[in-house]
């Protein structure tokens, strides 16, 4: 026969007992460290060809696995699963191979390129990544440069009823000048599934719109606005109508807080800038570096070389006379 194969797969009840891991799964501590590459978990020939499967070798595949997918391989009984699949794959590598699918110029080419791009991000990392130095200093130098860009916005907070109701809305400002609390009224009108989507419609805590900037939305810029202009305590003394999205809401509100246009300290903004120096020198240092190589290779451009694309009208031509013919 061409291909000749026996599997002698050690995962028996025996093997799996031999299994003497530090973190195993009573926690016996005590118990002495073993060579997991002398610990056999399958053996099997192929084409007269010995190979062996060792506990080393399942571990090392499970940690080359992604991290999610390494969790589902933490116990013996797992493992065991898994080693059944790593034999299945290298079973199909090799009879792949007896079928000459590794030397097919389409999967070579592929290799190629895939050696090729690795190759680059090594490179890249020695002489860019390995070469991007920056200080502190340098990060509060960028900061004190760049002021404007770490001002954070004013921001506002309400109390506000959102309704689609005319009637509902009139009647429930009547409610609160009587002397309803606002916050108790909104609860009320949210467990009564009342409320409009809106402002303020946050069943877990109905009423609250928690703090917003002028360009939280563009959407509700005018009830925005209205309550930017307000003074903290302010409550609406008529109900507020807006239109969005062709819908009429029906708001009460009260301004309940205001806080001012502020500059971020420096250790706000930190990390934030520590990648955009970051960035912008690693930019610089691409900009060298190709340079560098481009001057090493001798580079000469010919760009006048590139043919222009013909124009519309000369490719209907060139069809036209085709068709003719």
């Amino acid at each position: 026969m061409k291909k000749a194969i026996t599997i002698f797969v050690i995962v028996a009840v025996t093997c799996l007992l031999t299994w003497r891991f530090v973190q195993s799964d009573n926690h016996e501590t005590s118990m002495p460290a073993v060579d997991e590459s002398q610990v056999i978990l399958a053996e099997y020939k192929w084409n007269d060809t010995a190979y062996q499967i060792s506990l080393a070798d399942l571990n090392a595949a499970i940690a080359e696995l992604p991290v999610y997918r390494q969790q589902n391989y933490d116990n013996r009984a797992d493992k065991a699963e898994y080693l059944g699949e790593l034999i299945e794959e290298r079973l199909k590598i090799l009879r792949a191979t007896d079928d000459g699918f590794d030397i097919l110029p389409e999967h070579v080419k592929k290799l190629e390129d895939y050696t090729h791009q690795l190759m680059v991000e090594k490179l890249t990392e020695a002489e860019v990544d390995a070469k991007i130095i920056y200080t502190d200093e340098d990060l509060m130098a960028h900061y004190q440069a760049n002021l404007s860009e770490f001002v954070e916005e004013a921001k506002v907070r309400a109390i506000c009823i959102t309704l689609e109701e005319e009637d509902l809305a009139y009647e429930t400002l009547d409610a609160i000048k009587a002397g309803k609390d606002l916050v108790e009224m909104a609860k009320e009108l949210s467990e009564a599934g009342k409320l409009g989507s809106g402002p303020g419609t946050n069943q877990d805590d109905p009423g609250n719109t928690y703090l917003f900037s002028k360009g939280a939305s563009a959407r509700w810029s005018e009830f925005i606005d209205a309550v930017f202009e307000m003074e903290i305590g302010e409550l609406t003394d008529a109900v507020f109508e807006t239109e969005v999205n062709d819908t009429i809401f029906y708001l009460i509100f009260r301004k309940e807080e205001h806080q001012p246009e502020r500059q971020q300290e420096f250790e706000e903004v930190k990390d934030d800038i520590k990648r955009t120096v970051e960035r912008e020198k690693k930019r610089a240092r691409i900009n060298e570096w190709v340079t560098e190589i481009s001057e090493k290779g001798k580079l000469k451009t010919y760009p006048e070389n590139i043919p222009e694309p013909p124009q519309p009208e000369e490719v209907e031509t060139e069809a036209s006379q085709e068709s003719d013919e």
